[in-house]
């Protein structure tokens, strides 16, 4: 029996999940590839906790080589090009041809697409900007903390509650939180309906803990001097200490290639195909009706990975795709 390549791009929650499954599965048989451009894979839903010290970088990466327990090899270099008719993907000074492709690359964050952002704003969406926020909130001795979304996607929806919530018992941690106002703000309208429907119980849980909720704010730019968010609504919010989700975008190479819209790219989904029969697509970076987080992506992993090694082994039957979230 032929070795097929079976290449897993990207070393995020549903790369390393993919790459494991797959080694598991076939490793021993067939050449399952993982690429990433850095060596270690960081957990990305702790972020948060390194922000408020419960957590620090160390305990929270791992090196990818330790994937070959799977009989999985890891190969540490930028991805410069896919090439889907030709399946061949393009690392630094090599080729790497593919019989099967999953492409789990994730959204980056673009802090410079709102204006002022990088002079003055803080966020815990990559891990360096979580230490730094970290240092921002262990300096702060009390004031207006504002933290906010930006329009479109973002990795992990709940997330920003989530920050809400940590900053709040920080504070009261602190002996701070009778010296501080929290307000929050983002660009959708104000969640209304069943109180115990997720939008609405997150903004309610938060407006307990005494945040200021302002809806319908989409910023435009953020004034560093005058320490002031401003609107495309021509409202204006003032800050001492200020955390926002920065813009999300998929990854250059797919948006270079064609392969994701502004959305990310089009999956079946109920089988993470692309249009490619041999080409699936996992996490964050898709156009998938489901929420952007590390679970979600863990899932879709699964299904590919037991989807791929059914049609290299010839055992078993494809699954469809049932999201589980509780």
């Amino acid at each position: 029996m032929s070795r097929n390549n079976i290449v897993v791009l990207g070393g995020g929650s549903g790369g390393i999940a993919a790459a494991a499954e797959l080694g598991r599965r076939v490793g021993r048989d067939h050449n399952v590839i993982l690429i990433d451009r850095n060596p270690f894979h960081v957990y990305m839903p702790a972020f948060l906790m390194v922000m408020t010290g419960q957590r620090t970088a160390r305990d929270i990466t791992r090196d990818l080589s330790r994937l070959a327990r799977f009989d999985v090899r890891v190969i540490q270099s930028n991805i410069h090009g896919i090439d889907i008719s030709d399946d061949v993907v393009h690392l630094e000074g090599q080729k790497l041809p593919f019989d099967y492709l999953v492409m789990s690359l994730g959204l980056q964050t673009h802090p410079e697409a709102i204006p002022g952002f990088r002079e003055s704003a803080q966020h815990p969406w990559e891990l360096d900007g979580a230490l730094r926020s970290h240092d921002a909130l262990m300096h702060f001795a009390g004031g207006r903390i504002v933290v906010g979304l930006p329009p479109g996607p973002y990795r992990c929806p709940p997330a920003p509650f989530e920050m809400l919530y940590s900053i709040d018992a920080l504070l009261r941690k602190r002996g701070l939180r009778d010296l501080s106002e929290i307000h929050y703000f983002a660009p959708t309208p104000r969640p209304t309906g069943d109180p115990t429907s997720v939008p609405v119980w997150l903004n309610d849980h938060a407006e307990r803990r005494g945040v200021q909720t302002h809806y319908g704010f989409t910023i435009q730019e953020i004034d560093p001097d005058a320490r002031l968010v401003k609107s495309a609504e021509g409202a204006e919010l003032p800050y001492d200490l200020l955390f926002v989700v920065p813009p999300h975008r998929p990854a250059q190479v797919l948006l270079e290639r064609g392969l994701a819209g502004p959305n990310g790219v089009k999956v079946d989904p109920y089988t993470l195909t692309t249009e490619c029969g041999n080409v699936w697509s996992i996490g964050d970076a898709n156009d998938f009706p489901g929420s952007k987080a590390g679970v979600v992506a863990h899932q879709q992993a699964d299904l590919v990975a037991q989807n791929i090694a059914v049609r290299v082994t010839g055992q078993g039957e494809e699954d469809r795709f049932k999201l589980h979230t509780t």
